[in-house]
């Protein structure tokens, strides 16, 4: 069924809805839109770090520090957050069969607090590194840029727990009656997941911002060495958020992929029982394991083996979606199409990556790759290579359902090919640069230390392959939607098959979209 398309609704009356998919686009393009602008500071990081000792781009450490915090706080909480709370909103309500969110008020200002705590920090853009570690965030960290960062990121946490009771209350007071919660789909289930974790994870981090910002007025000294505070118990607390967020990130990419690889695979999914413990085990174990951030803070022997026993219990959890990929697809007849590649890409490396964790967990390896590009590396093939990766694959599933428009198959395997390529030629060669000794979060590194030099410029040529591959994506986005042929709403890439088709649900607004 080709839907005849029909004139776009104005922006202003989208801006304004409290409908769950006008909310879903207003996220997505508010994400998409961060991400181009967290990726031009990553393109000037790694294009500074070309050759050593020099300042083209960047001038000083205190600029570089500046762009490297905002780089950060941009690709965590303006662009992954967004994107998966944007395509949750347009799915989780049509997957559970109800009208809409649960709160939809609740749901518009919720995101309309996103552009609130992204003008903060980008206006702030302090140095404080995204981490923001006491004593320096406290004590030597310029304002008001640090007061910014903290104010911008409490609304920015307050959004995602207004957001998380949503998706909460809509999966389990709204589902219909008929549904049985163990038939919900498993992207469904990875943003329940991911909204507990956040509605108890969220609070610390927010309690350790109003206790920094405290100390920095000097009306207390939780964090301040000087005023008889402890930094460690910043640690303790930052670690307590973020290592859960880490999964908060990924599991929504993950569940991504569940709605595209059985679908291209032309297969039902091998175990819908499995990918749902998998998915609640990942959320307990996230919050056993924020220590091990913390093995070279001096915690004794004992309490180090527990958090790399609680790490280690993620690696069961995690085999079992990459099991249950791989059982899908074993059999079947696969479409390759821009999706599915990206889908495949992300299981690949984010197999690579969780072996990378194995060895990070391990305290031996630890304390040589602490601190270290290693880590940069490993992050990143969890930031780039499956969440990445998950989003742009689902962000081409819906296009055809968000615009009414076939994307072009050729664009879309160009950019694959030089995503994937600059992904693990940068990434990789990040790991052996840790491995190398070369330090994280540095402004510059001595030039008679030639295999760095040459370790870097690797690096960087990755980093612009994957620069242009998103140079692509954003030409398709914007020409296909306007200019591609229209779509066949029953089966866009001609897959056939009885098996996962997707949930036609027209938007009340008019107008073909609605997934």
């Amino acid at each position: 069924m080709v839907l005849e398309l029909q004139k776009p609704r104005p922006v202003w009356q989208i801006m304004f809805s409290t409908h769950h998919t006008d909310v879903g686009y207003l996220y997505l393009v508010f994400g998409i839109t961060f991400l181009f602008m967290g990726g031009v500071l990553a393109m000037i990081i790694r294009t500074h770090l070309f050759f050593p000792g020099q300042g083209v781009l960047v001038s000083d450490s205190a600029t570089y520090n500046r762009i490297f915090t905002v780089h950060g706080l941009t690709m965590l909480f303006l662009f992954a957050l967004p994107v998966a709370n944007g395509i949750g909103n347009i799915l989780v309500p049509i997957m559970v069969r109800y009208k809409d969110m649960a709160y939809p008020k609740l749901n518009a200002i919720a995101f309309w607090m996103n552009p609130v705590g992204a003008a903060l920090l980008w206006l702030g853009f302090a140095d404080t590194t995204w981490v923001s570690y006491a004593p320096y965030s406290i004590i030597r960290a310029p304002g008001p840029a640090a007061d910014m960062f903290i104010f911008g990121m409490k609304i920015l946490g307050i959004s995602s727990i207004l957001s998380s009771i949503n998706f909460v209350v809509t999966i389990l007071k709204c589902k219909h009656p008929d549904l049985p919660l163990r038939r919900v789909p498993l992207f469904a289930w990875s943003m329940l997941t991911v909204s507990l974790m956040t509605i108890v994870a969220m609070p610390t981090y927010a309690a350790a911002l109003i206790m920094m910002l405290t100390d920095r007025l000097g009306l207390s000294g939780f964090f301040n060495p000087f005023a008889g505070g402890d930094p460690i118990a910043y640690l303790h607390l930052f670690w307590f958020t973020f290592h859960p967020e880490v999964y908060i990130f990924l599991l929504p990419a993950i569940g991504m992929m569940y709605e595209i690889i059985p679908r291209f695979s032309r297969k039902p999914l091998y175990s819908q029982a499995s990918g749902v413990f998998a998915f609640v085990m990942l959320g307990i174990i996230g919050f056993a394991s924020w220590g091990h951030h913390m093995y070279s803070t001096g915690m004794d022997f004992t309490t180090k083996v527990v958090f790399m026993i609680g790490t280690l219990a993620a690696v069961p959890a995690s085999g079992m979606h990459v099991f249950n990929f791989l059982a899908t697809m074993w059999g079947g007849r696969i479409r390759f199409s821009a999706p599915m590649k990206f889908a495949i890409g992300g299981i690949a490396l984010f197999f690579s990556a969780g072996a990378g964790g194995v060895l990070n967990s391990a305290m031996p390896l630890d304390f040589i790759t602490h601190g270290t590009y290693w880590v940069v590396g490993h992050m990143h093939l969890f930031l780039i290579g499956t969440i990445g990766f998950g989003f742009v694959g689902m962000i081409y599933y819906m296009f055809p359902y968000i615009t009414g428009r076939m994307y072009s198959e050729k664009w879309a395997s160009a950019h694959f090919v030089l995503m994937f390529w600059g992904s693990v030629q940068m990434l990789y060669t990040q790991h052996l640069l840790g491995l190398e000794g070369m330090p994280r979060r540095v402004y510059d590194y001595p030039v008679e230390f030639t295999s760095w030099t040459q370790l870097n410029q690797i690096a960087t040529v990755g980093g612009w392959l994957l620069g242009a591959s998103f140079a692509i994506f954003l030409a398709v986005l914007i020409y296909y939607s306007a200019k591609g042929k229209p779509a066949n709403m029953d089966d866009p890439w001609g897959i056939g098959g009885k098996y996962y088709y997707p949930v036609a649900a027209k938007n009340p607004h008019g107008g073909h979209s609605g997934y």
